[in-house]
């Protein structure tokens, strides 16, 4: 456990009293290293001097756990990019997608006089000075009136109406663009119900409760649930697929106040995303997920996913890069630990080179570019002794 989110006082003493204890036991043992380094001299003495160099990082990362920022980003040099602030100064983008109107500003006849003659000036016909000026135009709502035309037979005998507008529901007052506006604001742009109820008062409708504004996102969720259920058999369907869980908060229980840790698993492809809430991460949750799956997935290193692949031969694991960069780092300022983050670094500059090439492009700079680096990486990393232990390993 770190400082990080902790409000309990109780928590936050118990934290300082064991990283006090860890400090007091690694700098006694740094003491008892320098007595020894003082008596020792030659490979004693060489060897007593990388114990300690260990002793004294292994400190240093206990005080950047317990007190210093959390960050994994690192500038080009290899140093942390914390305390930067931000870099001024900006180029002007083109904005390609946004339609163009244009704007023909004149001279007044008063002004249209020559200065050096003063006869009046005529327009030069295609000569401009041009500016760009992006505007915001104030999103209005509007109450339309729909007038369904009725018809009937002179003989009295039937009367027909013309059909009218689709609408979310029976009796729904606002239309299906407003519904999917409401959607989007909240799940896209993270704006509350209540926040666009203001809004949408500002803007002349009066909204009298929030639950109005659910009633639509409700109809809408169940017009798109049969491609919520899709959604896994489309994944399911590719070579390679990515799966990740993290933790969730449910505040809905039995105690009033309190809340219980739920997970939720993001299993995806290149062009979906499909989550799943589930009160547990075991591995039961994995295998129901993936099922008989065959074909590549991009996970963590988390068991679960190790012990379905043994399991399931048809599986094959790809290790996240950024999860084995954040173990590395753990070890950061060692030997070893600093020369696997340096090649790291190095293939994701290659990768940041190569972004924006198609794909069969990317898959040709890859394997002459990326395969060697690695193919090196994992034979010095297989001759590296690390002890079993270790959680370099």
């Amino acid at each position: 456990m770190t400082f990080e989110n902790v409000t309990d006082v109780g928590v936050l003493q118990e934290l300082l009293r064991l990283q006090h204890l860890e400090g007091v036991r690694i700098k006694a043992k740094l003491a008892e290293a320098l007595k020894k380094l003082s008596e020792k001299n030659g490979a004693e003495a060489e060897q007593l001097a990388l114990e300690l160099d260990i002793l004294e990082k292994k400190h240093a990362a206990a005080l950047q756990r317990a007190f210093g920022q959390k960050t994994e980003r690192r500038g080009a040099n290899g140093a942390s990019t914390e305390g930067k602030g931000k870099q001024r100064g900006h180029g002007r983008k083109e904005q390609p997608e946004l339609p163009m109107e244009e704007i023909v500003h004149t001279l007044n006849v008063d002004d249209a006089i020559c200065d050096a003659c003063s006869r009046a000036m005529t327009p030069w016909n295609g000569n401009f000075e041009e500016s760009l000026e992006i505007d915001f135009i104030e999103p209005r709502l509007i109450v339309k009136k729909h007038l369904r035309q009725k018809y009937r037979c002179t003989c009295g005998g039937c009367v027909k109406t013309a059909a009218g507008q689709t609408k979310l529901f029976p009796k729904a007052r606002y239309s299906i663009d407003f519904a999917i506006n409401i959607a989007l604001k909240k799940y896209c742009y993270h704006l509350p119900l209540d926040r666009q109820r203001r809004e949408l008062r500002r803007l002349g409708l009066e909204v009298t409760t929030t639950s109005t504004l659910w009633d639509y996102l409700s109809a809408l969720a169940g017009l798109l649930k049969p491609a919520y259920i899709r959604l896994p058999e489309h994944i399911l369907a590719q070579s390679v697929i990515g799966v990740d869980e993290t933790t969730w908060r449910l505040l809905k229980t039995k105690v009033p106040g309190k809340s219980k840790t739920w997970w939720v698993w993001a299993r995806r492809c290149e062009d979906a995303v499909h989550y799943t809430l589930d009160p547990s991460r075991g591995g039961a949750v994995a295998k129901k997920l993936l099922g008989s799956y065959k074909g590549t997935v991009l996970c963590d290193g988390y068991a679960a996913y190790e012990s379905l692949a043994r399991e399931n031969t048809g599986l094959e694991l790809a290790n996240c890069w950024a999860h084995a960069r954040r173990e590395l780092l753990a070890h950061e300022g060692t030997p070893r630990a600093d020369r696997a983050i340096r090649v790291i670094r190095r293939m994701y500059r290659l990768e940041k080179m190569a972004k924006e090439l198609p794909p069969d492009e990317l898959l040709a700079w890859r394997q002459r570019k990326t395969k060697p680096l690695l193919e090196a990486l994992f034979k010095w990393i297989a001759e590296q002794e690390i002890p079993p232990s270790n959680s370099l390993r």
